[in-house]
């Protein structure tokens, strides 16, 4: 006789620790093999994401104990220019016996779907790392029952060696920001967060809010001005350990062969290195960019001033990320030693969001690379 299915719920309180367990031990396949923990409380960093937020999880009908999950957080954005509600999918993990269960993953999908409000588009966005080749099979094969997954283009996450980092090329210096500079930084973000697709939308109080920016303070912007002293350009240096990690759990065969020259030329180099398996990657992330115009000498100054306020923190690694076509990337490639991890962004849907899907228009991704 078969055992019975497991069961789809939404989380509760109670299943916290458990769903911790299935982030550590459900690393994303790759050459590097990674754990995105959200320790000590997974619901904590739930709430950095967006809100509302929901997770689903699966849980063995006889034991109770979950053998999958997934999260869905509703994120302020832009789509086409105008303020929209979409929401982030993300933590898809499924312990190995119930993988390839395509009607687990769609009991999962419909429950996650069946929470979105009348505010928010019929649509959500996701990432999937770009050498997950299995996720990247199942997800974007039209499966019936599971929803379609249009890509959007590629993302570049890079790992950043502050060892060496790149000092200034001149210009008018940038300045660490201030509680007086909140109204300017939040205006400067949303009038550059409108000319992207699916750009982040920050209000002056999202950057106060213990709940929305745990952690982050004036002091960690940097800030360059223009004629009047009008914010032109800012950045920031995000610390997320206290809620959030990024573990290594492994490396596939060639690259564990080859870590030991890696790391010595990466000592050599300047470059990151490629910790041990079990170690977190001690990082903060460039997050809150936004430069008027999208002027690359502008930028250059803050990312500068950033690398070197993370080397003066003893961070050993500042994590960026950008879409591929982002002129800032270029400038990354050109000015930092780097470890570079490229994921597909999808529009993720069913047959209620084809046409909103369909309409995004052509202007360039710009998701933020800390709530991924």
């Amino acid at each position: 006789m078969s055992a019975a299915p497991p069961v789809v719920a939404l989380a509760t309180r109670a299943d916290e620790p458990e769903v911790r367990r299935l982030l550590r031990e459900n690393p994303m396949a790759g050459r590097v093999r990674v754990s995105l923990e959200r320790e000590p409380d997974a619901f904590l960093a739930a709430a950095v994401e967006g809100r509302p937020h929901h997770t689903v999880v699966a849980r063995e009908a006889a034991s109770g104990r979950l053998v999958g999950m997934g999260h869905r957080a509703v994120m302020d954005v832009y789509a086409n220019g105008v303020p929209a509600r979409v929401g982030y999918l993300s933590q898809l993990r499924v312990d190995g016996a119930y993988r390839g269960r395509r009607r687990l993953l769609a009991r999962g999908y419909d429950l996650l779907a069946a929470q979105r409000g009348p505010d928010e588009e019929p649509f959500d966005l996701t990432s999937i790392m770009a050498d997950n080749e299995p996720a990247l099979r199942l997800l974007g094969a039209g499966v019936p029952g599971l929803p379609t997954y249009r890509p959007l283009g590629r993302f570049v996450t890079l790992v950043i060696s502050t060892w060496r980092a790149p000092r200034s090329n001149g210009g008018p210096p940038v300045e660490a920001g201030r509680p007086e500079h909140a109204l300017e930084i939040a205006a400067c973000l949303d009038r550059n967060a409108a000319r992207y697709q699916l750009a982040r939308r920050w209000l002056a109080a999202d950057l106060a809010s213990n709940e929305r920016c745990p952690g982050l303070r004036p002091g960690d912007f940097r800030l360059a001005f223009g004629r009047g002293g009008r914010v032109t350009g800012t950045a920031a240096l995000w610390d997320q350990s206290a809620f959030k990690q990024v573990v290594v759990r492994g490396y596939s065969p060639a690259v564990a062969r080859a870590r030991w020259w890696i790391n010595r030329g990466a000592w050599l180099l300047g470059a990151p290195r490629l910790p041990a398996p079990g170690r977190a990657l001690p990082h903060a992330y460039l997050s809150h960019v936004a430069v008027d115009g999208d002027d690359t000498s502008v930028f250059e100054r803050l990312l500068a001033a950033i690398l070197a306020e993370a080397s003066r923190r003893r961070y050993a690694y500042v994590v960026a990320g950008f879409a591929e076509r982002h002129p800032f990337l270029t400038v990354l490639r050109r000015r930092c030693r780097a470890r570079e991890y490229p994921s597909v962004l999808h529009a993720v849907y069913g047959e209620d969001g084809i046409q909103a899907a369909s309409s995004l228009d052509g202007r360039l991704p710009h998701v933020e690379v800390a709530l991924l």
